[in-house]
């Protein structure tokens, strides 16, 4: 009897004991992955705090391409979309038809990382006359790259933060296939006549070929200080 009750004390305690093991490497795990995070992870949550995912699904229902991957190539320096064409928008009853060839646009990269996949990113006449993204981040592999930013764009005596991504493929110092897309993220602080939270447009350059161009920071910097505008050659 005591035999038995000596060994059922013993499984009981290996029982325990592999419990107690299990818990502990998974907890070990679990910190190990916290201080540790994989590449994927890192560029996931940064994407996340730019994009919420709701407004990255809207706009791939529009059309837009989003190339996946933690191996972007170096896309850093500017470029001229012309003709800058709309190819969707879920604006109900928007006069941006698709086809309609919107102001040429630019827009310049730099400061790329790839230690933490960001990036810098300045515009024209995407969704203003000038477009400054306060955060942004880059994700892709191969020659394919998803630009993901956060713009807060002026009007009417209000505000609204937008998302901006733009994609495409780095063909020598070309752009090849060049999309940009809008969509309105936050309209709790927004004028009169904005498109709403939700709403947005994708537009696309339409020769297919983004090739490089002067980009005049000091005059975007001075244009945003002094207007925002939304004109009907602009994306927004």
């Amino acid at each position: 009897m005591k035999k038995t009750t000596n060994l059922i004390r013993v499984v009981k305690g290996f029982a325990f004991a592999l419990t107690v093991g299990v818990v502990l490497q998974f907890t070990a795990c679990s910190k190990s992955k916290d201080i540790n995070p994989s590449d994927e992870e890192i560029l996931s949550k940064k994407i996340e705090d730019i994009v919420p995912q709701q407004y990255v699904d809207s706009l791939t229902k529009l059309g837009f391409t989003i190339n996946k991957g933690t191996t972007p190539p170096n896309i850093v320096g500017a470029y001229l979309f012309k003709p800058f064409t709309i190819k969707s928008s879920n604006i109900p009853n928007d006069s941006y038809t698709p086809g309609y060839v919107l102001m040429d646009g630019k827009v310049k990269f730099y400061e790329q990382s790839t230690s933490d996949f960001s990036i810098k990113m300045l515009g024209k006449n995407f969704i203003g006359a000038a477009d400054t993204s306060v955060v942004t981040a880059i994700s892709g592999s191969g020659n394919k790259f998803t630009v993901y930013g956060k713009v807060k764009a002026y009007r009417n005596g209000g505000y609204n933060f937008y998302a901006f991504l733009m994609s495409g493929e780095k063909d020598g110092n070309n752009i090849k296939n060049g999309i940009g897309g809008i969509i309105n993220i936050d309209d709790s602080h927004s004028g009169p006549f904005t498109i709403g939270k939700g709403q947005g447009r994708v537009a696309f350059d339409g020769d297919y070929t983004s090739e490089p161009t002067d980009f005049d920071s000091k005059t975007t910097v001075m244009m945003e200080r002094n207007t925002m505008s939304s004109k009907p050659s602009q994306l927004k």
